[in-house]
């Protein structure tokens, strides 16, 4: 009796190969935006503790446009961080919607390989299970003419 085999195996394969270098990239992706975002989520907190800073500084009326001009010159340099940082979790969020995009259409070829090996090996069966009635009936005729 013949054995099956999948005649796109190798391909199946590959896929799968594919697939697992895919889910890394992906996780390595989301790990980094995810670090951008606490890096933003850090950025906002320092903003929002300058602005208590500077809060108390004019509720204690000490030098008032001295702590001003410090104040400011934080502010303008977290709105500048956090705009670079905006713009670099953009980027991190496309690139993690193509990864995810690629792995999709990966498990979608692999589902489709599956459905194929499933075909073949329902085809395979169905040859075997005829190789066997066509045995069974050979041995029956001669077991019948032997008999005669």
């Amino acid at each position: 009796m013949k054995k099956f085999v999948f005649t796109l195996q190798a391909l199946y394969n590959y896929k799968l190969t594919v697939e697992k270098t895919q889910k890394a990239e992906l996780k390595i992706a989301q790990n980094a935006l995810s670090e951008l975002l606490d890096e933003e989520q850090r950025l906002l907190e320092a903003y929002a503790e300058n602005e208590r800073s500077l809060e108390r500084a004019l509720r204690e009326n000490k030098n008032i446009p001295k702590a001003l001009e410090e104040h400011d010159a934080y502010f303008r340099y977290l709105r500048d961080a956090l705009l670079e940082l905006r713009e670099r979790i953009i980027a991190a969020e496309e690139y993690v919607a193509q990864c995810q995009e690629r792995l999709i259409g990966t498990m979608k070829e692999i589902k489709t390989y599956e459905k194929l090996r499933a075909e073949q090996y329902y085809e395979y069966l169905k040859e075997v299970q005829l190789e066997e009635e066509k045995e069974m009936g050979d041995l029956v005729s001669y077991n019948t003419i032997s008999n005669e």
